[in-house]
């Protein structure tokens, strides 16, 4: 998929789940199973410049392998995240320590899991 048409389709994603979403890199489905851990790398996105660093992010990425959004309810702010999505719990944790995240997400249960 060519930068321009990802970046349609990733705009048109976050219209239709305004609230948040996580999609797969390689095909933009939904992601319903494992932990979603957002990278340090794309740290307060916003926007459409914000949206272009995650996309740079994840296409030149070993470890990133999907696209988060979230609407912060407090500040009206739509964060776009570059997202690891690991299997293992204990993984998930350290992953997001490392890379300075207060919690990751449990995509299988839809609940946000504090560090």
């Amino acid at each position: 998929m060519k930068n321009k048409k990802l970046f349609a389709a990733l705009l048109s994603v976050a219209a239709l789940n305004p609230e948040g979403f996580t999609v797969s890199a390689h095909t933009l489905q939904p992601m319903e199973k494992g932990y979603a851990v957002a990278m340090s790398e794309t740290q307060n996105s916003f926007g459409n410049a914000g949206l272009q660093r995650v996309i740079d992010f994840v296409t030149n990425s070993k470890t990133a392998n999907a696209f988060g959004g979230w609407l912060d309810s407090k500040t009206g702010l739509f964060y776009w995240d570059a997202v690891t999505i690991v299997t293992d719990f204990d993984t998930a944790k350290r992953l997001g320590r490392a890379n300075g995240q207060i919690a990751i997400f449990d995509l299988e249960n839809l609940k946000e899991i504090r560090l």
